[in-house]
């Protein structure tokens, strides 16, 4: 054999991998259902006082369209109308019950209940939807039912489910409302389907399905109601690769899904927010224009009405968008 058959055969793996990444491209970047993000509101400003923000993170909402904001650094719940009049908040900083050291997430069940994760304090505290404490579970460790790092939370209301995403143990756990731990979702790990690397938030569909974002894989991953592994998106076959493609992530960090099943991640290290279809196709992309005035969206949140909601924790507001379908 010469030596122009070794200088062939030694590209043939880069030539195959650049027809792998075409192709990813292509089932990414796919025209299904192709939208855009307009942005409608902005709410907020640095602060202490009724309104303002301190690193706002988790979104969510009650049954009557009321939004909750974990107001992180101030270490209180923030209530306000769907329109971001202030209603009321809660919560000073401590460790007893009603108190809070770093709130990151918030979630609200049919009953208007409110959940609250604490990064610091690796427990879960329930309130009326007035701020009154009912209850709180979790303690620090690795076992099941443990915390290290209290992340994202999600309920599935047709199950009567919370789930929650634990940072650094990597993993996300399914309750009951009531606290009664039912069942593991994923794995510590990277490439690997199911894998996960630092979870940060999560969400369920209508029909129950479940979504990660697992941030520092930088793709999202989906699951079925039972935890069963389903699909990964982000990269090439969704390996963990961050980059600022169409289709590729860094560090997606929230996730949300709205009545129609459609996907809306808060891509935090690429600035931007993205728009999916139900299996996984980019819709829509957003970032402030010119892209030298950082976005830095953290959660996100989906209203009844279909309105998107985006955490932009490092400039202490938070954004209104809809998704218009083209």
């Amino acid at each position: 054999m010469n030596r122009r058959f070794f200088r062939i055969a030694a590209s043939l793996p880069l030539f195959f991998f650049l027809i792998l990444v075409l192709w990813t491209f292509s089932m990414e970047a796919g025209s299904e259902s192709p939208g855009r993000f307009r942005l409608v509101a902005t709410w907020g400003t640095t602060g202490q006082a009724p309104g303002q923000f301190n690193e706002p993170m988790g979104l969510a909402f009650d049954p009557q369209g009321n939004l909750y904001v974990a107001d992180t650094r101030n270490a209180r719940i923030q209530k306000l109308t769907s329109e971001g009049s202030f209603l009321l908040a809660w919560g000073r900083p401590g460790e007893g019950p009603g108190e809070f050291s770093k709130p990151v997430d918030v979630a609200v069940d049919g009953r208007g209940r409110v959940y609250v994760s604490d990064y610091d304090l690796d427990r879960i505290q329930v309130f009326t939807s007035s701020g009154e404490y009912l209850k709180q579970w979790g303690q620090t460790g690795k076992a099941p039912g443990q915390f290290t790092v209290a992340s994202g939370l999600s309920i599935d209301p047709k199950r009567s489910r919370i789930y929650l995403a634990e940072f650094y143990n990597k993993r996300v756990e399914a309750y009951s409302l009531d606290g009664v731990l039912l069942f593991q979702v994923g794995r510590p790990g990277r490439a690997r389907s199911g894998a996960l690397n630092y979870p940060t938030d999560v969400a369920v569909d209508p029909a129950g399905q479940i979504y990660v974002a697992d941030a520092y894989n930088n793709r999202l991953q989906k699951f079925t109601s039972e935890g069963k592994y389903l699909d990964k998106w982000g990269g090439i076959f969704g390996w963990g690769i961050a980059a600022s493609w169409q289709g590729w992530f860094r560090v997606p960090s929230g996730i949300a899904v709205d009545s129609a099943g459609r996907i809306f991640v808060s891509d935090s290290a690429n600035h931007r927010m993205v728009a999916l279809s139900p299996k996984g196709r980019v819709l829509a992309q957003w970032n402030l224009d010119p892209p030298t005035k950082l976005f830095s969206p953290t959660r996100v949140a989906v209203d009844a009405g279909g309105r998107i909601f985006a955490a932009d924790t490092a400039h202490d507001r938070i954004l209104v968008f809809e998704f218009q379908a083209d």
